[in-house]
């Protein structure tokens, strides 16, 4: 990870700025349990060990973060690129109408999508009940008819 970020000197300080995102910024990281072992003189054991995986894309933000540190600051750094409240916070009040109004756009477009499957699976469940319904009438009519006395020596006497 040091190799992949120039200018960040530690993973203490990676720890800690990771640290700072999730309590500030509300965002999380993917986390993993990596396998290692351990050696003693009796015996050996496996451990495993819950470690923080870092997407391409955080580590190139992480990159962004280490290049305005001297301007910005620590905290705004991080809060430019992994907090989305500190995004809205900072725009303009027309900015933040659009951004608000294409939000509920999207989900709107996304609930009425789902909305039409909906109906199209309730229509086509419809269907299928008409179908078994007059399926069902057609078989409790064939007994009615087929009641005649049997023959053979299964026979019952009436």
């Amino acid at each position: 990870m040091l190799e992949k970020v120039e200018g960040l000197n530690s993973l203490s300080t990676l720890n800690k700025w990771a640290n700072f995102i999730q309590k500030k910024c509300d965002y999380q990281f993917h986390y993993d349990y990596i396998r290692f072992a351990s050696h003693t003189s009796t015996k050996k054991n496996i451990n495993h060990r819950k470690t923080r995986m870092f997407t391409v894309e955080e580590i190139q933000k992480f990159q962004k973060v280490v290049e305005l540190i001297p301007t910005l600051g620590r905290d705004n750094s991080l809060r430019i690129f992994f907090d989305k409240k500190h995004h809205l916070d900072a725009m303009k009040h027309s900015d933040l109408m659009t951004e608000i109004i294409k939000q509920v756009e999207v989900r709107l477009k996304t609930r009425e999508e789902s909305f039409q499957t909906l109906t199209q699976q309730v229509q086509r469940l419809e269907r299928q009940y008409q179908a078994l319904e007059q399926r069902f009438i057609q078989l409790e009519e064939v007994p009615a008819t087929q009641e005649q006395t049997s023959s053979g020596w299964f026979r019952r006497k009436r």
